[in-house]
């Protein structure tokens, strides 16, 4: 709050004010009266778990909402801790980073939520002047779920064809995705050095796909996938983004805030390492491929979603995409570029194309929702549009 006094967003007469409304404590027992508690620890399953289980006898309200802030765990899961007459209130609220200034909140839908329960979120999350999309219960939601095949591919891209002054850098990927070019807010990768490389690192843990430390066998969950360590690598060398002054990118206090990215001769050597092999190392890719490469795959995923029924519409992923990533607004969402600016059939027709030359990124693999779409001659806003989806959602949704 006196970082928004500084920057003139709020006036130094109600600073005191909205401090004498918060109370802070490091004892649980301090939630007991509650509505509404939201849980934002970090992404672990088993300390979620733990919080959820105190909470089940602290609150007093049986109706008290119990809200986990996860950005990529089962809310089922988390909710199983809780008796069965409270799991009717316990859903995913999920604010994108930076809290503060995200304008949207993910609201997952458990199979045991309430609809009074998705309402009040909802209600809630207007009263604070964001907007509540509701979603499915799956690994990584709906921003998340597409951002993963983004972020994977963007590094896969690096050991494909980086290594060598000659070769694709971080900063080319960046360019072509970033503003200067296709219009995104930041690149992958100073998004990923803005919200903290451990993140993903972490989640990769948990997913069981890193290397173990101590024992070096691969994580037992990566076996016959696409997959490069440089990511962890970087993060177990410390480099974990600007709150390190170090990550994709090297950061200096003098130098734009801190904030500004400036190239790392560590990084471009452990590019070097993990490119080696590779048979297209050291080639550069224009603008236009990078952009289809690492955001086709996006786009492709949010037809997954669309197909299982964790998103109740295409409107729905781009409302996600145009306030929580930096989607540029001129493009319309990710759902509505792929209609209405690149078209279906190519995006079917490239991903075939990536599908056949990496079968072990099954993100390639393209969705059945959108070869139905090609095949009937539509757009996938249109298919929605037109009632086509309804005996499909009938058996999928999760909403």
């Amino acid at each position: 709050m006196q970082g928004e006094v500084k920057k003139g967003r709020l006036a130094p007469s109600k600073l005191k004010g909205l401090q004498s409304r918060l109370q802070s404590s490091t004892d649980l027992a301090s939630l007991e009266d509650c509505d509404i508690v939201v849980e934002a620890v970090f992404e672990n399953l088993k300390v979620k778990r733990d919080i959820f289980s105190k909470l089940n006898t602290i609150a007093k309200k049986k109706e008290a909402l119990l809200l986990s802030n996860t950005s990529t765990l089962d809310v089922d899961a988390i909710a199983s801790s809780l008796s069965p007459e409270r799991r009717a209130y316990c859903a995913g609220m999920h604010f994108f980073s930076p809290a503060h200034v995200s304008e949207v909140v993910e609201v997952v839908r458990g199979s045991e939520t309430s609809t009074k329960t998705l309402d009040i979120i909802r209600a809630v999350t207007k009263r604070i002047r964001k907007v509540p999309v509701v979603v499915g219960n799956c690994d990584g939601f709906v921003g998340n779920r597409m951002l993963h095949p983004y972020t994977s591919e963007s590094t896969l891209l690096l050991v494909d064809y980086g290594g060598g002054k000659a070769g694709l850098d971080i900063s080319d990927v960046d360019a072509a995705v970033g503003p200067k070019y296709f219009g995104m807010a930041v690149g992958p990768f100073v998004m990923s050095d803005i919200a903290g490389n451990d993140i993903g690192y972490n989640i990769r843990r948990e997913k069981g796909l890193i290397r173990d430390p101590k024992t070096g066998e691969v994580g037992p969950n990566r076996k016959q996938i696409r997959y490069t360590e440089l990511a962890d690598e970087m993060v177990e060398m410390n480099r974990v983004g600007q709150k390190a002054q170090k990550g994709w990118y090297n950061y200096d206090p003098k130098v734009g805030k801190g904030r500004k990215p400036l190239p790392s001769s560590e990084m471009q050597e452990l590019i070097d390492k993990y490119s080696v092999t590779s048979p297209q190392q050291s080639t550069k890719l224009s603008e236009d491929e990078i952009v289809h490469r690492v955001l086709f795959p996006l786009v492709n995923e949010g037809f997954k979603i669309l197909e299982e029924g964790i998103a109740s519409d295409p409107s729905d992923i781009d409302i996600i995409y145009l306030y929580g990533y930096g989607w540029p607004a001129w493009r319309g969402g990710p759902m509505f570029w792929a209609d209405n600016d690149v078209g279906l059939p190519k995006i079917l027709s490239e991903l075939n194309k990536m599908h056949q030359m990496h079968p072990g990124s099954e993100y390639f693999r393209p969705s059945k929702l959108l070869q139905k779409c090609v095949g009937m001659g539509m757009g996938v806003q249109e298919y929605y549009t037109k009632g086509c989806v309804r005996s499909q959602n009938a058996v999928n949704s999760k909403l």
